[in-house]
Protein backbone atom coordinates (compact mmCIF):
# COMPACT_ATOMS: atom_id res chain seq x y z
CA UNK A 1 0.00 0.00 0.00
CA UNK A 2 1.20 3.35 -0.77
CA UNK A 3 1.09 6.26 1.32
CA UNK A 4 0.18 10.11 0.05
CA UNK A 5 0.17 13.36 1.17
CA UNK A 6 -3.08 14.61 -0.08
CA UNK A 7 -4.48 17.32 1.44
CA UNK A 8 -7.14 16.74 4.33
CA UNK A 9 -10.56 18.35 3.39
CA UNK A 10 -11.10 22.45 3.45
CA UNK A 11 -13.56 21.21 6.78
CA UNK A 12 -10.71 20.42 8.72
CA UNK A 13 -8.15 22.85 7.28
CA UNK A 14 -10.93 25.64 8.13
CA UNK A 15 -10.75 24.18 12.03
CA UNK A 16 -7.61 24.76 11.95
CA UNK A 17 -7.83 28.85 11.42
CA UNK A 18 -9.33 29.82 14.52
CA UNK A 19 -6.04 28.92 16.60
CA UNK A 20 -4.12 29.59 13.95
CA UNK A 21 -4.77 32.89 13.87
CA UNK A 22 -5.18 33.39 17.93
CA UNK A 23 -1.18 31.71 17.60
CA UNK A 24 0.25 34.12 14.74
CA UNK A 25 -1.72 37.02 14.60
CA UNK A 26 -0.61 38.57 18.05
CA UNK A 27 3.10 37.38 17.34
CA UNK A 28 3.07 39.24 14.12
CA UNK A 29 1.81 42.35 16.20
CA UNK A 30 3.93 41.73 18.53
CA UNK A 31 7.17 42.42 16.01
CA UNK A 32 5.98 45.23 14.75
CA UNK A 33 5.62 46.85 18.05
CA UNK A 34 9.06 45.47 19.81
CA UNK A 35 11.85 47.00 19.42
CA UNK A 36 14.47 45.92 17.26
CA UNK A 37 17.69 45.29 20.22
CA UNK A 38 14.50 42.83 22.09
CA UNK A 39 14.09 40.76 18.34
CA UNK A 40 17.36 39.28 19.02
CA UNK A 41 16.54 37.12 21.53
CA UNK A 42 13.37 36.31 20.50
CA UNK A 43 14.76 35.75 16.97
CA UNK A 44 16.47 33.08 19.21
CA UNK A 45 13.33 31.30 20.81
CA UNK A 46 11.64 31.16 17.34
CA UNK A 47 14.83 29.53 15.25
CA UNK A 48 13.92 27.16 18.73
CA UNK A 49 10.48 26.74 17.68
CA UNK A 50 10.86 26.02 14.51
CA UNK A 51 13.16 22.86 15.69
CA UNK A 52 10.23 21.96 18.24
CA UNK A 53 7.86 22.20 15.17
CA UNK A 54 10.37 19.87 13.07
CA UNK A 55 10.81 17.36 15.62
CA UNK A 56 7.31 17.33 15.93
CA UNK A 57 7.04 15.60 12.59
CA UNK A 58 9.66 12.81 13.73
CA UNK A 59 8.24 12.21 17.33
CA UNK A 60 4.30 13.35 17.46
CA UNK A 61 3.06 11.74 14.20
CA UNK A 62 5.17 8.86 13.41
CA UNK A 63 6.45 8.07 17.25
CA UNK A 64 10.46 8.29 15.80
CA UNK A 65 13.05 10.40 18.87
CA UNK A 66 15.39 12.09 17.00
CA UNK A 67 18.37 13.82 18.67
CA UNK A 68 19.55 15.41 15.48
CA UNK A 69 17.59 18.43 14.66
CA UNK A 70 20.87 20.34 15.84
CA UNK A 71 22.58 18.94 12.98
CA UNK A 72 20.33 19.17 10.56
CA UNK A 73 19.88 22.88 11.37
CA UNK A 74 23.83 23.16 11.71
CA UNK A 75 23.64 21.55 7.66
CA UNK A 76 21.59 24.00 6.48
CA UNK A 77 23.72 26.70 7.65
CA UNK A 78 26.68 25.93 6.71
CA UNK A 79 24.99 24.65 3.22
CA UNK A 80 24.10 27.91 2.81
CA UNK A 81 26.51 29.73 3.95
CA UNK A 82 29.21 27.91 1.70
CA UNK A 83 27.04 27.83 -1.35
CA UNK A 84 24.86 31.28 -0.92
CA UNK A 85 27.43 33.72 -2.42
CA UNK A 86 27.77 31.74 -5.72
CA UNK A 87 24.22 30.72 -6.18
CA UNK A 88 21.37 32.49 -3.78
CA UNK A 89 18.36 31.49 -5.47
CA UNK A 90 19.90 27.57 -6.72
CA UNK A 91 20.83 27.31 -2.45
CA UNK A 92 17.72 28.50 -1.77
CA UNK A 93 15.71 25.87 -3.53
CA UNK A 94 18.28 22.87 -3.11
CA UNK A 95 19.14 23.40 0.09
CA UNK A 96 16.11 22.07 2.04
CA UNK A 97 16.06 19.06 -0.52
CA UNK A 98 19.43 17.85 -0.32
CA UNK A 99 18.81 17.81 3.42
CA UNK A 100 15.39 16.39 3.63
CA UNK A 101 17.02 13.64 1.19
CA UNK A 102 19.77 13.45 3.33
CA UNK A 103 17.29 13.10 6.48
CA UNK A 104 15.51 10.35 4.63
CA UNK A 105 18.21 8.15 3.36
CA UNK A 106 19.39 8.19 7.20
CA UNK A 107 15.87 7.31 8.56
CA UNK A 108 15.41 4.39 6.76
CA UNK A 109 17.93 2.02 7.58
CA UNK A 110 17.94 3.08 11.22
CA UNK A 111 14.41 1.31 11.51
CA UNK A 112 16.30 -1.85 11.56
CA UNK A 113 18.08 -1.20 14.71
CA UNK A 114 14.76 -1.20 16.81
CA UNK A 115 12.83 1.24 18.74
CA UNK A 116 15.36 1.03 21.82
CA UNK A 117 18.06 2.47 19.52
CA UNK A 118 16.74 4.85 17.17
CA UNK A 119 17.38 7.78 19.43
CA UNK A 120 20.91 6.67 20.25
CA UNK A 121 21.42 6.21 16.28
CA UNK A 122 20.20 10.13 15.52
CA UNK A 123 23.21 11.08 18.45
CA UNK A 124 25.05 9.43 16.72
CA UNK A 125 24.36 11.59 13.80
CA UNK A 126 24.65 14.96 16.21
CA UNK A 127 28.15 13.96 17.39
CA UNK A 128 29.49 13.12 13.90
CA UNK A 129 28.19 16.78 11.98
CA UNK A 130 30.07 18.35 14.89
CA UNK A 131 33.27 16.50 14.39
CA UNK A 132 33.36 16.82 10.81
CA UNK A 133 32.60 20.46 10.99
CA UNK A 134 35.81 20.78 13.55
CA UNK A 135 37.91 18.56 11.16
CA UNK A 136 37.49 20.24 8.08
CA UNK A 137 38.71 23.89 9.20
CA UNK A 138 40.05 25.53 6.03
CA UNK A 139 36.17 25.00 4.58
CA UNK A 140 33.94 25.33 8.21
CA UNK A 141 36.15 27.70 10.43
CA UNK A 142 36.66 24.76 12.44
CA UNK A 143 36.00 25.33 16.14
CA UNK A 144 36.35 29.12 15.78
CA UNK A 145 33.60 29.45 13.72
CA UNK A 146 32.49 30.85 10.02
CA UNK A 147 31.84 34.59 9.20
CA UNK A 148 29.38 35.09 7.02
CA UNK A 149 30.66 38.70 5.87
CA UNK A 150 27.97 39.61 2.98
CA UNK A 151 24.02 39.24 4.35
CA UNK A 152 22.15 37.05 0.96
CA UNK A 153 20.17 38.88 -1.05
CA UNK A 154 17.15 37.54 -2.84
CA UNK A 155 14.74 38.66 -5.57
CA UNK A 156 11.65 40.89 -4.58
CA UNK A 157 12.96 40.42 -0.65
CA UNK A 158 16.25 42.24 -1.32
CA UNK A 159 19.00 41.96 0.96
CA UNK A 160 18.22 39.73 4.25
CA UNK A 161 19.19 41.98 6.95
CA UNK A 162 17.70 43.46 10.59
CA UNK A 163 16.23 42.26 13.16
CA UNK A 164 12.79 42.70 11.96
CA UNK A 165 13.11 41.22 8.50
CA UNK A 166 14.64 38.25 9.85
CA UNK A 167 11.61 37.73 13.07
CA UNK A 168 9.04 37.88 10.03
CA UNK A 169 11.00 35.53 8.05
CA UNK A 170 11.08 32.93 11.29
CA UNK A 171 7.53 33.57 12.12
CA UNK A 172 6.75 33.15 7.98
CA UNK A 173 8.64 29.85 8.11
CA UNK A 174 7.08 28.71 11.75
CA UNK A 175 3.87 29.36 9.93
CA UNK A 176 4.54 27.04 6.86
CA UNK A 177 5.70 24.10 8.78
CA UNK A 178 2.65 24.29 10.68
CA UNK A 179 0.42 24.09 7.69
CA UNK A 180 2.62 21.34 6.54
CA UNK A 181 1.89 19.49 9.62
CA UNK A 182 -1.68 20.19 9.70
CA UNK A 183 -2.16 19.01 6.04
CA UNK A 184 -0.03 15.96 7.18
CA UNK A 185 -1.69 14.91 9.96
CA UNK A 186 -4.96 15.08 8.08
CA UNK A 187 -3.66 12.85 5.44
CA UNK A 188 -3.38 9.38 4.50
CA UNK A 189 0.16 9.77 5.33
CA UNK A 190 -0.02 11.08 8.60
CA UNK A 191 -2.62 9.03 9.52
CA UNK A 192 -0.36 5.75 8.44
CA UNK A 193 2.34 7.51 11.10
CA UNK A 194 -0.23 7.45 13.96
CA UNK A 195 -0.80 4.07 12.82
CA UNK A 196 2.82 3.44 13.41
CA UNK A 197 3.00 5.20 16.21
CA UNK A 198 0.14 3.34 18.05
CA UNK A 199 0.86 -0.30 16.95
CA UNK A 200 3.49 -0.57 14.44
CA UNK A 201 2.56 -4.91 13.97
CA UNK A 202 -1.13 -3.68 13.01
CA UNK A 203 0.19 -0.89 10.33
CA UNK A 204 2.40 -3.24 8.75
CA UNK A 205 -0.99 -5.89 8.96
CA UNK A 206 -2.41 -3.16 7.17
CA UNK A 207 -0.05 -2.68 4.69
CA UNK A 208 1.81 0.50 5.95
CA UNK A 209 5.57 0.69 5.04
CA UNK A 210 7.06 2.00 8.36
CA UNK A 211 10.44 2.64 7.52
CA UNK A 212 8.96 4.37 4.39
CA UNK A 213 6.55 6.93 6.19
CA UNK A 214 8.92 7.37 9.01
CA UNK A 215 11.90 8.40 6.35
CA UNK A 216 9.53 10.79 4.59
CA UNK A 217 8.44 12.36 8.31
CA UNK A 218 11.99 12.65 9.29
CA UNK A 219 12.98 14.05 5.82
CA UNK A 220 10.01 16.91 6.36
CA UNK A 221 11.40 17.58 9.40
CA UNK A 222 15.24 17.83 8.08
CA UNK A 223 14.75 20.07 5.93
CA UNK A 224 12.74 22.22 7.72
CA UNK A 225 15.30 22.81 10.59
CA UNK A 226 17.39 22.95 7.71
CA UNK A 227 15.69 25.94 6.41
CA UNK A 228 15.49 27.94 10.12
CA UNK A 229 19.60 27.46 10.23
CA UNK A 230 20.22 28.77 6.84
CA UNK A 231 17.72 31.56 7.49
CA UNK A 232 19.71 31.79 11.05
CA UNK A 233 23.34 31.87 9.86
CA UNK A 234 22.82 34.84 7.76
CA UNK A 235 20.59 36.77 10.28
CA UNK A 236 23.54 36.38 12.28
CA UNK A 237 26.48 36.78 10.45
CA UNK A 238 28.54 33.89 12.21
CA UNK A 239 28.08 30.17 13.06
CA UNK A 240 30.16 28.06 14.66
CA UNK A 241 29.63 23.91 15.66
CA UNK A 242 28.54 25.07 19.64
CA UNK A 243 25.60 26.95 17.72
CA UNK A 244 24.44 23.39 16.73
CA UNK A 245 25.62 20.80 19.10
CA UNK A 246 23.37 18.03 20.76
CA UNK A 247 22.19 20.97 23.03
CA UNK A 248 19.80 22.45 20.17
CA UNK A 249 18.72 18.89 19.78
CA UNK A 250 18.14 18.35 23.63
CA UNK A 251 16.73 21.55 24.34
CA UNK A 252 13.84 20.78 21.01
CA UNK A 253 13.26 17.40 22.77
CA UNK A 254 12.45 19.03 26.10
CA UNK A 255 9.58 21.58 25.25
CA UNK A 256 8.45 18.89 23.09
CA UNK A 257 7.86 16.84 25.83
CA UNK A 258 6.65 20.11 28.02
CA UNK A 259 4.13 20.60 25.31
CA UNK A 260 3.36 17.20 24.49
CA UNK A 261 4.49 14.90 21.30
CA UNK A 262 1.73 15.27 18.57
CA UNK A 263 0.22 18.49 19.84
CA UNK A 264 0.54 21.35 17.78
CA UNK A 265 0.27 24.97 19.63
CA UNK A 266 1.50 23.87 23.16
CA UNK A 267 4.82 22.98 22.66
CA UNK A 268 5.41 26.26 20.59
CA UNK A 269 4.16 28.24 23.48
CA UNK A 270 6.17 26.70 25.69
CA UNK A 271 9.23 27.70 23.58
CA UNK A 272 8.47 31.20 23.51
CA UNK A 273 7.11 32.09 26.72
CA UNK A 274 8.99 29.38 29.20
CA UNK A 275 12.38 30.40 27.24
CA UNK A 276 11.98 34.16 27.14
CA UNK A 277 10.71 34.04 30.73
CA UNK A 278 14.21 32.26 31.51
CA UNK A 279 16.24 34.73 29.21
CA UNK A 280 14.86 37.51 31.48
CA UNK A 281 16.12 35.88 34.79
CA UNK A 282 19.64 36.71 34.29
CA UNK A 283 20.31 35.81 38.02
CA UNK A 284 19.58 32.19 37.69
CA UNK A 285 22.96 31.76 35.65
CA UNK A 286 23.56 28.34 34.92
CA UNK A 287 20.75 27.45 37.34
CA UNK A 288 18.64 27.97 34.13
CA UNK A 289 19.52 24.25 33.11
CA UNK A 290 18.12 22.80 36.48
CA UNK A 291 15.46 24.92 35.42
CA UNK A 292 14.75 23.53 32.33
CA UNK A 293 14.79 20.39 34.21
CA UNK A 294 12.25 21.40 36.69
CA UNK A 295 9.95 22.58 34.13
CA UNK A 296 9.92 19.00 32.60
CA UNK A 297 9.43 17.63 35.91
CA UNK A 298 6.56 20.04 36.17
CA UNK A 299 4.51 18.86 32.82
CA UNK A 300 5.01 15.30 33.57
CA UNK A 301 3.34 15.14 36.97
CA UNK A 302 0.62 17.86 35.53
CA UNK A 303 -0.27 14.97 33.51
CA UNK A 304 0.84 11.61 34.32
CA UNK A 305 -0.52 9.55 31.85
CA UNK A 306 0.74 11.64 28.67
CA UNK A 307 2.40 9.69 26.23
CA UNK A 308 5.54 9.98 24.75
CA UNK A 309 5.73 7.75 21.81
CA UNK A 310 9.57 6.63 20.62
CA UNK A 311 10.79 7.50 23.85
CA UNK A 312 9.03 5.03 26.17
CA UNK A 313 11.50 2.39 25.07
CA UNK A 314 14.27 3.92 26.73
CA UNK A 315 13.06 3.06 30.04
CA UNK A 316 13.57 -0.09 31.14
CA UNK A 317 10.56 -1.90 31.29
CA UNK A 318 10.64 -3.03 35.21
CA UNK A 319 10.57 0.78 35.72
CA UNK A 320 7.75 1.35 33.30
CA UNK A 321 5.57 -1.21 35.61
CA UNK A 322 6.53 0.25 38.81
CA UNK A 323 5.41 3.68 37.41
CA UNK A 324 2.17 2.60 36.44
Amino acid sequence: MTQTARLPNPDALSREAAPAAAFFVPLAVLGLLLPSYSLLAVNQHLLLAVNVLALNFCLGLGGQASLAQGAFCGMGAYLSALTVSAWPEGAAILLPIIVAVTGALISYPMEALGEGFLAMATLGISLIFTNVVHSLPELTGGGEGMVLHEPIALPIIGALQGDRLHYFLLLALLAVGVYLYVCMRGSRLGRALMACREDSLAAAACGVSRPRVRAMAFGLGAALSAVAGALYAHYAGFISPNQFDLHLSLKALLFLVIGGPGRLYPPLLAVLLLETALSEAQILGEARTLAHGLLLAAALLFDPERRLPGLESLVPRTLRRRIS
